[in-house]
């Protein structure tokens, strides 16, 4: 049997002129009458008739079974499957489909201003509009949220905002991240590879918001996460030396700190119970600053929260 054509049929297009389709199925309906008056079900052949001489056939073209079924598919796949195909396009594709939002600089702008405001639905809508759009999660994240979080804090060093303004707008991005994880991680691959990560801010950091988002992609990915937003140092090292952890993620917020976070580096890689443990930071200052990194003695700098996932995953698969 010849079933090659049921395969094309997804390709089916239509016809943009609908005389041009009527044509179509009205030449397309006369053959096929004349195709069903030879293989009609009441006339089709039975064994015993295929026994008789062909001379006494009461049809005078008769057909196998192959050939009858043959024909029952042609039927099928040229006249009946493109019909309901046509009638369930009518019905399924929308008269106009939403145009997909783009994230540029002008969208950061407009997010900074509406997390700035007194009414925080609005910027919670405005992320809703872009995400029903199309965006998917992930380039909100990278390409929107974290910009913007960037944006205040440059904001708040040139004094273009209180430090109030920007820990509210901080908090609304954070506040914005958790009502988008549930969806983020639907199609997460929870504890499925094996790998485990300490991931927690220096003692004293004023924003974890950058932290917050790593966790997320980490969890997306399956890492085993374990996080303390008010671990001090004696915390953070003796976890390191009582659990095994693949990588260890510090974020520290100011330059200031970063005494204080190559000491702690130290002090994590001689008292780790894992001595190939690697050790990851993160920071916004690295942004102006990137030659600040070489000396704090982390094996892994993470940009941003997709770069620090690719990154971690990387130097672990390379030890095993």
């Amino acid at each position: 049997m010849n079933l090659s054509r049921l395969v094309s049929i997804a390709g089916f297009k239509k016809r943009s002129a609908r005389d041009d389709f009527k044509l179509d199925q009205q030449q397309t309906n006369n053959a096929s009458d004349d195709m069903w008056e030879d293989c009609l079900v009441s006339n089709a052949p039975t064994n015993a008739t295929f026994e008789q001489d062909k001379k006494t056939h009461p049809i005078e073209k008769a057909c196998t079974e192959g050939e009858y079924l043959e024909s029952l598919v042609k039927t099928i796949e040229k006249n009946i499957l493109p019909h309901i195909i046509e009638q369930h396009l009518d019905a399924s594709i929308p008269t106009q489909l939403p145009v997909k939002q783009i994230i540029n600089q002008k969208a950061v702008d407009d997010l900074t201003k509406l997390v700035l405001q007194e009414d925080a639905r609005i910027s919670v809508n405005y992320v809703k509009d872009i995400h029903a759009s199309g965006i998917a999660l992930e380039d909100i994240y990278l390409l929107l949220l974290t910009p913007v979080a960037r944006k205040l804090g440059a904001m708040w060093e040139e004094d273009e905002s209180s430090f109030t303004e920007v820990t509210i707008g901080l908090w609304r991005i954070k506040q914005l991240m958790y009502d988008l994880s549930p969806i983020f991680q639907q199609y997460s691959e929870q504890g499925k590879t094996g790998s485990s990560i300490m991931l927690v801010p220096l003692p004293g950091s004023q924003h974890n918001l950058g932290l917050f988002m790593v966790s997320e992609f980490f969890a997306k990915a399956g890492w085993r996460i374990w996080g303390e937003l008010a671990a001090t140092e004696e915390d953070i090292v003796s976890m390191a030396a009582n659990e095994w952890f693949d990588i260890v993620g510090l974020s520290a917020s100011v330059r200031e700190q970063f005494p204080q976070l190559k000491e702690l580096i130290k002090s994590i890689k001689a008292r780790s119970k894992n001595p190939n443990v690697g050790i990851i930071i993160g920071s916004p200052v690295f942004n102006q600053s990137p030659e600040l990194i070489d000396d704090l003695g982390a094996d892994m700098v993470g940009m941003d929260a997709a770069d620090a996932l690719e990154k971690a995953s990387f130097y672990v698969e390379r030890l095993r």
